[in-house]
């Protein structure tokens, strides 16, 4: 479980080892990118990445700082072209910019001066980063001791005592040295590593093979100080959840959620799927994010596979868990604040528009709908000037988001196919986000793979859909559609709306509830969404124009 103790401040020790060449060149094959992670919460200090790279922070840490509690409003600007950002909570915050560097952050602590002054630290501004080293692909900062992952595949580990690399204290302890703990170290654990977690006194591993691997898990006897091999087909895990290959078109694109604990008395871990986390994309300390945007907290009732993952926001590309507040980047590049009241329920609140993930620039939004049609009056035979959905049809011709089925017919009460969901989605996704992509068939392909792919591809689904020729129903095309939109996109109207054959155990609950409490989606009366009811092109029409022209939506005059 995570522990944010202050002694992780500790782990700056190895600013002077790093610059003293214990990073010498890389000798592995593997060229790690930068990790992306764009938010940090701590104890009372919070760290955010701009969609232009510009690393920011707000609060005050527990320990150092600058003297400053600064509201969000009056964030500092600490680093250009960063790509990602860590924090311990009580004061040892790191980040890395694009290049691989690695910086430090508050390493002006008086408290550990005598370590730290010979990285020339600013004494005057301790928030200042300092240079560490290059060549990092991500860090993992944990209570007592911090995981160094270059792009080279090494891992390794800043510690102390008994904690990060458990055996060494116990060699010391052999060998009869009186403070076996007395000095922090720095030693690399293992190569061809992609990804590490830091635990409790220990951490875990994941290779370029997919292999699991874990030490100081067992915190009675110590048997398993050293690394050993916990499992396989693992993309990602936290201490409690593993993310592996679901096995059927490999890691990328599919994957399944596992509860697991390690088993002390046999070495070996215990593992139980648990199917609302299947596509999970990111795992961290109690929370994981699906592809599809669905973001999951931990609520401990004990140990291992006691208590439970719960869906606490949609729509997110990343989040980090602090210990009261959160931090959540929605899609588009909207960052929000998940802060735990005193009867457990958590209170959102957004912060601001313009963070990573989002376009840099501002070049995002619903401004990107512009018209690319002329619609004339009585375009279609079967769209009659007094017909509800006239408007609407109008509107996203104009778009370019859907056309005709003939020339001069649109046939209104025909349904929609899975292929022309998929597609109309894709459409809408790529203009919001300012893309201009060709979405041309290649020789011998379905006209509609283009868009399959570039759904994929953008996370709206985790694999192709097995029969796309069938009718879409109201369900699929919420789930999609509001995995296109995002930010200002799906800004809700009407917080209060509810269904009665919608609860929060369907599958498609969020994208549903998301798109109807905007004004995009309607019911169907007396309560009634009629999820798996088929399509009509003429809700596809409405649904599509009030996506893009907010003025068209349900409530939007009240």
């Amino acid at each position: 479980m995570r522990t944010k103790g202050y002694a992780a401040i500790l782990a700056l020790a190895l600013c002077a080892q790093l610059l003293q060449g214990a990073l010498a060149a890389p000798a592995a094959e593997l060229k790690l990118p930068v990790r992306e992670q764009p938010v940090a919460a701590g104890y009372g200090d919070f760290y955010a990445i701009r969609a232009d790279g510009t690393l920011i922070a707000w609060g005050a840490p527990e320990f150092g700082g600058d003297g400053r509690d600064l509201p969000f409003e009056q964030a500092r600007e600490l680093l250009p072209n960063a790509e990602a950002v860590y924090t311990s909570g009580r004061g040892a915050t790191f980040a890395i910019d694009k290049e691989g560097g690695l910086y430090g952050i508050n390493t002006g602590t008086d408290r550990f001066s005598p370590v730290l002054q010979r990285v020339a630290a600013d004494p005057d501004d301790p928030m200042k980063p300092v240079k560490l080293a290059h060549g990092v692909s991500m860090v993992s900062v944990g209570g007592n001791h911090t995981l160094v992952v270059r792009q080279d595949g090494e891992l390794w580990v800043q510690g102390w005592y008994m904690h990060g690399a458990p055996w060494l204290y116990e060699e010391n302890k052999q060998k009869g040295k009186d403070n076996p703990y007395e000095d922090s170290y720095y030693v690399k654990v293992m190569d061809n590593v992609t990804w590490a977690l830091a635990t409790g006194r220990g951490g875990l591993a994941v290779t370029a093979d997919y292999e699991l691997w874990g030490w100081g898990l067992n915190t009675v006897d110590g048997r398993d100080n050293k690394p050993q091999k916990l499992a396989d087909n693992v993309l990602e895990a936290s201490w409690n959840v593993l993310i592996r290959d679901g096995g059927w078109r490999g890691p990328v694109e599919m994957t399944e959620g596992w509860r697991w604990t390690y088993d002390s008395e046999t070495g070996g871990i215990e593992m139980e799927r648990v199917p609302e986390l299947d596509g999970a994309a990111r795992a961290s300390y109690d929370a994981v994010i699906t592809r599809g945007g669905a973001l999951y907290f931990f609520d401990s009732a004990g140990s291992g596979l006691d208590g439970k993952y719960r869906q606490v926001m949609d729509m997110v590309d990343y989040a980090d868990r602090g210990e009261r507040t959160s931090l959540v980047i929605r899609y588009g590049g909207v960052l929000w604040s998940l802060t735990q009241q005193e009867d457990g329920t958590l209170k959102d609140q957004r912060l601001g528009a313009g963070f990573y993930g989002g376009t840099p620039g501002g070049q995002h939004g619903l401004d990107n709908f512009k018209a690319v049609n002329r619609y004339r009056e009585g375009q279609f035979t079967d769209v009659k000037a007094t017909d509800w959905f006239a408007d609407n049809v109008k509107s996203a011709y104009e778009l370019g988001l859907m056309k005709g089925n003939s020339s001069s017919t649109f046939a209104p009460g025909d349904t929609i196919t899975v292929a022309e969901a998929v597609t109309v989605s894709a459409r809408v996704r790529d203009t919001y986000w300012g893309g201009q992509t060709d979405f041309t068939a290649k020789a011998g392909a379905a006209w509609y793979q283009p868009y399959v792919d570039y759904a994929i591809a953008s996370g709206m689904m985790n694999a192709a859909p097995a029969d796309c020729d069938r009718p879409a129903t109201r369900a699929e095309l919420a789930r999609w559609l509001a995995a296109a939109l995002a930010g200002e996109g799906t800004e809700p109207v009407n917080r209060s709306i509810r269904f009665t054959d919608v609860t929060e155990a369907h599958r498609d609950y969020a994208g549903i509830m998301a798109l109807a409490r905007a004004g995009i989606m309607g019911g169907k009366g007396d309560g009634v969404f009629d999820p798996d009811a088929p399509v009509l092109r003429c809700e596809a029409a409405a649904t599509l124009s009030r996506a893009a022209r907010p003025a068209l939506r349900l409530g939007a005059g009240q």
